[in-house]
């Protein structure tokens, strides 16, 4: 098969041997993801019922009447094509809205397989599907309902769901018929059920459908109607929207620097495009952390992404930011899930950090920001003193002063809501998550959140303590207050004095496995160590943790519990081998920093896997949430929000030098 990146003169094409998918999505929760062949429970057209914050299968798949054999495939960023023979479908999923308009180049027919249920849900009875036609629209309804031979109840009725389709020949020929489906790509990832019987509804014969979900029958028809009605209309609002988002200062930036390579620029518009779209901004707003399986507001996730998000989006990003400090827990921590979603996983030990992070460097913007106020402000003196008699520039200069005075209340009102956020934050943490100095977590509460044969991260985690060290500094610089800088400089020193040997810089606390949590520390808190400790540490780690296609193992390639072979949905290899692509970039991005002549090689090696990935791998145009140690691979999440946000960082960060 033939993949192809549409995007003008930096249009790329590669033939590839393995099977690849696309993944679009409507910027409100809903998406839509085809692979060649149906290989999976979490591929077709999904809808996000944003008031419940529940995602739902609908349509398994749209086939060919005949050869569905896919000869290319074309990433279009605002739409997706495959080509099969002389038939070129194409799929384009409007912001806003939760419809699908599939196109074909030439009239014909295709079959209509639908699989409605939870998301999560694999149950096999009380599966009821009725098709009936409507003000030009056929309309499906389906509807769960309890069933005692997999239920404590019996025909109970659950939920409703409506698929309206317009276009093509009416009535269409209804099928009605159960197939068994077998996805292969869950039983590679371990990940039963293998097998699942899916509805084939119908045959419809057009060019052009739109598909429309609802709860409401009346929604699904009304939006369907005008979906079909205005679709060239739509498709073009699409077109504009992401050349809009190429036209973002950060972005254009980059595609236009003449030294970053081609495929680096793809990758990067395809970043930020994938980030974009995994935005949630309705009556709820958040990043959701990845889709397939990851449609909640996970505040790591988030806060991880806020940075990269915030030059895409930018009004997203400060809802995230500021809605995110009044969600601060008594124990000074954050939730782990925002939203109407409630985690019942163990707590969360680093997002509070994360978030301050992001208002540290929020704060150092603003700082940056009143120093050009101030030469302003100096520079309306000036006028007033030699303008006195001229009364437009009085009454520009009275304008100017009011927008100024507006921006510094602005400015002071956020900086005040930082500032209390991060006190009690502090006063929680000190009181509740401290032991003899250091911050201290339960099992399982870092990133590195699962446990196999009692490796489960308790205790005090070197990036906790980092971010811990920020935290210390942020409060400080708002403040002035020299508590702060004494809490932090005694911090400080008892982290060196206790996780760095002069060699190693330990995971944690009298835990001396070698992890790239210390890139995070890095990134968080670089003062920790001085600029050569730094470097003695990274060449000594990556000794241990380098995987020569461009990635780092999650754990010591030494150590007994790493895994070189991903498992998949069972947790062996999870954060004991698999090479997560947000730290792989992270980690690019802090060796860059600290001395990108010595370690060029790895920083080179990292953006070369993730281009690579992001272009050729999985669902094209997507950074997937892992690989497997021994190569590289698309694997677990097909698109995530924090390798997407750190892929931008670290190519904003590196900038593309000496990487071609």
């Amino acid at each position: 098969m033939e993949a192809i990146h549409s995007l003008g003169v930096l249009s790329l094409k590669k033939s590839l041997n393995e099977d690849a998918g696309f993944l679009l999505s409507n910027k409100k929760g809903s998406y839509c993801s085809f692979f060649s062949s149906p290989s999976s429970r979490y591929s077709g057209l999904f809808y996000f019922d944003e008031k419940a914050m529940q995602m739902y299968r609908v349509i398994e798949n749209i086939e060919l009447a005949e050869d569905n054999t896919v000869n290319s495939l074309k990433n279009g960023f605002y739409f997706a094509e495959r080509r099969k023979n002389d038939i070129v479908e194409s799929f384009t999923m409007p912001a806003g809205l939760s419809s699908l308009v599939y196109e074909l180049s030439a009239e014909n027919d295709i079959n209509l397989v639908l699989d409605c249920k939870g998301s999560y849900d694999n149950r096999e009875f009380g599966r009821y599907y009725s098709v009936s036609e409507e003000d030009g629209c056929a309309i499906v309804k389906f509807a769960k309902k309890t069933d005692r031979r997999e239920d404590s109840s019996h025909n109970v009725d659950e939920f409703s769901l409506y698929l309206a389709i317009k276009g093509g020949k009416m009535p269409l020929q209804k099928d009605g018929t159960w197939i068994e489906r077998y996805y292969l790509a869950d039983e590679r990832r371990n990940s039963p059920p293998f097998k699942r019987y899916v509805y084939k509804a119908a045959r419809l014969r057009g060019t052009r459908f739109v598909f429309s979900v609802s709860k409401s029958r009346n929604d699904a028809i009304s939006e369907c109607n005008h979906v079909f009605s205005n679709a060239e209309e739509i498709k073009k609002a699409e077109k504009e929207s992401f050349f809009d988002l190429l036209k973002k200062e950060h972005i254009k930036k980059i595609i236009s620097d003449k030294s970053i390579c081609k495929e680096i620029k793809v990758a990067y518009a395809n970043a930020c495009n994938s980030l974009s779209k995994l935005a949630v901004s309705n009556k709820n707003f958040g990043v959701f952390a990845g889709l397939p399986w990851f449609f909640q507001f996970w505040a790591r996730d988030s806060l991880i992404s806020i940075k990269a998000l915030s030059n895409i989006n930018n009004d997203t990003a400060k809802k995230i930011l500021f809605g995110s400090l009044i969600k601060i827990n008594g124990d000074g921590r954050l939730p782990n899930l925002a939203g109407m979603h409630k985690s019942t996983s163990s707590g969360n030990a680093d997002a509070h950090g994360w978030l301050f992070l992001r208002c540290k460097e929020l704060a150092e913007e603003i700082s940056k920001s009143k120093e050009s106020i101030n030469s302003i402000k100096e520079s309306i003196r000036l006028i007033k003193g030699s303008a006195s008699d001229y009364g437009s520039i009085n009454e520009h200069i009275k304008r100017c002063g009011f927008a100024i005075r507006k921006k510094e209340e602005g400015y002071h009102k956020m900086l005040y809501e930082i500032e209390s956020s991060l006190e009690k934050s502090l006063n929680g943490l000190v009181k509740l998550h401290t032991k003899n100095g250091f911050e201290t977590n339960e099992k399982l509460e870092t990133w590195m959140d699962t446990e196999f044969a009692d490796d489960a991260r308790e205790g005090s985690r070197i990036e906790v303590q980092a971010l811990r060290l920020s935290m210390y500094r942020l409060m400080f610089h708002l403040t002035q207050a020299h508590k702060y800088g004494a809490m932090e400089n005694l911090l400080k020193g008892r982290v060196k004095n206790s996780f760095w040997n002069g060699k190693v810089l330990a995971d944690g606390l009298g835990d001396f496995t070698i992890r790239p949590n210390i890139f995070i520390a890095a990134y968080a808190y670089p003062e920790l160590l001085t600029g050569k400790e730094w470097e003695i540490c990274f060449e000594n780690a990556l000794k241990n943790l380098w995987l020569d296609w461009g990635g780092l193992s999650t754990i010591d390639k030494s150590n007994a519990l790493f895994t070189g072979t991903s498992t998949g949905e069972g947790i062996k290899s999870y954060h004991r081998g698999d090479s997560w692509f947000w730290i792989n970039n992270l980690s690019a991005l802090v060796l860059s920093r600290i001395n990108k002549i010595k370690f060029k090689k790895q920083i080179q090696k990292i953006i070369e896997a993730g281009t690579e990935e992001i272009l050729w791998k999985g669902c094209i145009g997507c950074h997937s949430e892992l690989s497997s140690a021994k190569q590289l691979e698309s694997g677990g999440c097909w698109s995530q929000a924090w390798s997407s946000a750190m892929f931008i960082e670290m190519v904003d960060g590196v900038f593309g030098k000496d990487v071609c």
